[in-house]
């Protein structure tokens, strides 16, 4: 046993608490370790500490790796065949004329590289202002032709080219453009449940294998998809949207609270542009309609007084024309859309006030009243008798009791006609819903009234009993399915010929069998999804997977979130944008 008495450290005199008086204070010099200790016990414990740094390092990158693998993962949207749910590359566009600001495709299939445009193949932004833009944007809300030289991004590159044939020479705008939204992905949720329609996936694309695509779910194994007229349906009914989903895919028509500035005056293109609301009065000669503006007045001191407002398709308003995509996109054709959302904020001036919206085409046109006991009616068009009538309340899938009206008091209401199905809103609040029988059956013989020239012109009107203030007037239509052509290994992209139709589209269904399942973007005039695919990779093949489906095994899970949309730059010379668009941060639906 050792002897205490050897250890130098029990034998080595303690310092005094403090100095003697008058005596200077010791040196501050490191102890030197004694003789005793061996050298090698302090490499090992510093060895000691390096290893277990770097475990703990390589721990951290095991979570973070193993996270990223297999829980949540961040992609960048590329291009726009997601959007406006999803914007890719994209030009920022404020309308001079009515202030509405609004996103436009920027096509990272051509760009400036190298002192040329080219093609590009890796569908990357290569630099803020490598992307050509088109002569002019459109906007969407009053339909303002706008030069690409006063978009509000800088700076805004002009370039010269010669011509084809050399003789001349032409300048192209290269604005400043943004990338694509980043978005995050729940890689497990498909561990725990199955995917589910209107899902918005992230996957492997099919046909080659090398990239990842993000579309939204719409067929599922077990379903016969087929688009007729613009609508999806599975298994011969159609296809209806939950309430969020919906919203979240509606496209803008006109937003009143963006009055031009400019009505009644000529634009550049030698038009004039008016309202869209025309106003009528029933009754009461000395009631009065004020529509210029973004508030709009039903004046009258008569309780009796009623007035109407109804939509004027002027200038193409109600056609599935998208302003994100600012180049013509024509081979799927200009199409009447037919599935509308309508919003206002109603505010009535007199205790017996009424308010009704209608929205459809004749076969497809339905009414909803709102009266001062807050009772609730659904009307539907019989184009036989010229006539609407009520729909029994015990035909509804719901509804809710409202309350009583009061004067002076604001009402956000809102009113749907989507996929043959009918929603009304007050303050936020889903107060009814109608789902009528609705075939394929009924579906082609909609379209088949089309094709022989049947005039199908929605209506669109607001209804108002008693003086009244509409403010925040906005009318929305949700996507129209359009009739893509399957793409050819001989063809890039389509076949010009239009011989081959798309998968699942008008008379060529797909049925998915078990693993497969069948994806839409949310740009249908401009989606390479599973309508347009005429390839599929061979190991996929020698499985016999069909085109247009993407299988269970490439499915890399579900987008849930954008958390950095296109950010903003401190100043024009900073092509980072390091400020976060913070208001566009939102969940996906």
């Amino acid at each position: 046993m050792t002897d205490p008495s050897d250890n130098p450290f029990l034998n080595r005199p303690a310092p005094p608490d403090h100095p003697a008086e008058g005596a200077p204070a010791p040196a501050l010099t490191p102890s030197p370790l004694p003789p005793e200790v061996p050298l090698r016990r302090v490499m090992s414990a510093n060895a000691r500490s390096v290893r277990d740094t770097l475990q703990t390092v390589l721990f951290a990158l095991l979570l973070a790796f193993s996270f990223r693998t297999f829980c949540v993962e961040a992609f960048v949207i590329p291009t726009g065949s997601m959007a406006p749910t999803l914007n890719g590359a994209h030009f920022r566009v404020i309308c001079p004329a009515c202030g509405y600001r609004f996103n436009a495709d920027a096509n990272v299939q051509e760009q400036f590289v190298n002192g040329r445009l080219a093609a590009v193949s890796n569908a990357q932004l290569e630099s803020p202002n490598a992307i050509p833009a088109p002569r002019y944007f459109v906007c969407p809300n009053c339909h303002e032709l706008i030069s690409p030289t006063s978009l509000p991004d800088k700076p805004v590159v002009l370039r010269r080219f010669m011509n084809s044939s050399g003789n001349s020479e032409t300048t192209i705008a290269f604005p400043h453009a943004s990338n694509g939204d980043r978005i995050l992905i729940l890689k497990f949720l498909y561990w725990f449940h199955e995917p589910k329609r209107w899902d918005v996936v992230v996957f492997r694309e099919p046909r080659f294998g090398k990239q990842n695509f993000i579309k939204r779910l719409v067929g599922l194994p077990g379903n016969t998809v087929e688009i007729v007229a613009g609508n999806v349906y599975i298994n011969g009914k159609i296809a209806h949207k939950p309430p969020a989903v919906q919203r979240a895919m509606l496209q803008l028509i006109y937003d009143n609270d963006y009055y031009p500035i400019d009505a009644g005056k000529p634009r550049i293109n030698g038009r004039t542009w008016t309202t869209p609301w025309k106003s009528h009065v029933h009754s009461a000669a000395d009631s009065k309609w004020f529509t210029a503006g973004p508030v709009i007045r039903f004046e009258s001191d008569n309780p009796a007084a009623r007035g109407r407002l109804s939509f004027q398709d002027r200038g193409r308003y109600l056609y599935n024309d998208s302003s994100y995509n600012n180049r013509p996109i024509t081979k799927y054709g200009h199409h009447l859309v037919n599935n509308f959302y309508l919003r206002t904020v109603w505010q009535p001036h007199m205790n017996a006030a009424g308010v009704s919206m209608t929205l459809g085409k004749p076969d497809d046109r339905y009414k909803v009243s709102l009266d001062s006991t807050g009772s609730v009616t659904l009307w539907k068009w019989h184009d036989g008798s010229q006539k609407f009538a009520v729909v029994p309340k015990k035909q509804w899938d719901f509804h809710h009791h409202v309350g009583l009206l009061l004067a002076n008091q604001p009402y956000r209401i809102a009113m749907a006609n989507c996929q043959h199905q009918v929603r009304f809103w007050i303050n936020g609040r889903l107060v009814m819903q109608y789902t009528p029988d609705w075939t394929l059956a009924m579906g082609l013989a909609e379209y088949a009234q089309r094709a022989n020239g049947a005039i199908m012109i929605p209506r669109i009107a607001v209804h108002v009993n008693g003086a009244c203030t509409l403010r925040h007037l906005i009318l929305m239509r949700d996507i129209y399915y359009t009739q893509a052509k399957r793409e050819l290994p001989s063809s890039d992209p389509y076949d010009p010929a239009g011989f081959v139709p798309g998968t699942g589209t008008m008379n060529n269904p797909i049925t998915l069998a078990a693993g497969q399942y069948f994806v839409l973007g949310d740009n249908s005039n401009d989606s390479d999804d599973s309508r347009c695919w005429g390839h599929v990779e061979p190991i996929l093949k020698s499985i016999h997977i069909p085109f247009g489906v993407v299988p269970a095994r490439y499915m890399l899970g579900q987008a849930f979130m954008v958390y950095w949309p296109a950010g903003f730059r401190p100043t024009n010379a900073i092509n980072v944008p390091i400020i976060p668009n913070v208001g566009r941060m939102r969940l996906i639906r």
